[in-house]
């Protein structure tokens, strides 16, 4: 940003969007005037959130409010879901190049890689769903949120380019041992920061735990609609969200 003239900017982000974000806010500080995240989330790196979150088991209500009592716990329910559903993430964090000489090989299975996640992310309860109109499907729900136009627009960028491979190594690059052992996450965010926190998001943390890492959270709503890809999913509820949360951020700075 200070190569293209800002030396002090807002920023916003999801899904990778949210990591760099988040890193960017907490190495830069100085930068960043305010933070909007839908995809607010506190790694393992801090014990008492790991406490709070073992807490929670016990008794929920010091931890999360009844409401999103369901999306936390049991963690049984939570650890299966991540089990089931981050194969591809072992893949990428430990083999990108091998599944990438894979990919590039067949736009057909790029599709079928890259979507099955729009999916999965969009409603869990995609996943489960065993009545007949469900499974004659032939989508999986994909086009009850989006458009193929949509999609297939995301996944010529990867197939153009030729990227896939190397958007594979990010998961290496960032989960690799010599940077998890810098220990980021661990380190407070001061800056006005906001968290979307939608209704289908693949991870939910309560603010109890948000706050220590995001210690200056000055908005956090639960909106009750959409998943992970909330800016392709619902770009409109996403946008006001971010409004809000700027003014918030103005009025900050103007005590």
């Amino acid at each position: 940003m200070h190569r293209i003239g800002f030396k002090k900017f807002y920023i916003q982000g999801g899904d990778w969007g949210a990591a760099i974000l988040s890193n960017m806010a907490t190495l830069f500080p100085e930068a960043v005037l305010g933070a909007h995240s839908n995809g607010c989330v506190v790694l393992n790196d801090i014990p008492i959130v790991n406490f709070k979150l073992l807490l929670g088991s016990v008794f929920p209500s010091l931890v999360v409010s009844k409401e999103h009592e369901s999306k936390m716990y049991p963690l049984s329910n939570v650890f299966e879901f991540m089990m089931r559903e981050s194969g591809y993430f072992h893949i990428q964090a430990t083999k990108p190049d091998t599944v990438g000489v894979a990919l590039n090989d067949s736009p057909v299975g790029l599709a079928a890689y890259i979507l099955e996640k729009f999916t999965t992310a969009t409603n869990r309860d995609w996943i489960n769903r065993m009545d007949r109109d469900w499974i004659n499907r032939m989508d999986g729900g994909l086009l009850l949120r989006f458009d193929y136009t949509k999609l297939l627009d995301n996944v010529m960028i990867y197939w153009v380019t030729n990227s896939i491979t190397t958007s594979a190594r990010l998961y290496a690059e960032t989960f690799g041992k010599e940077l998890m052992d810098l220990k980021i996450g661990s380190i407070p965010i001061t800056v006005p920061t906001a968290c979307a926190k939608f209704a289908n998001e693949i991870l939910y943390q309560s603010n109890e735990l948000l706050k220590h890492k995001f210690t200056n959270l000055l908005q956090s709503t639960d909106i009750p609609d959409a998943g992970h890809f909330a800016a392709l999913e619902v770009p409109q509820l996403l946008a006001e969200d971010m409004w809000t949360a700027f003014e918030k951020f103005l009025n900050y700075y103007s005590r």
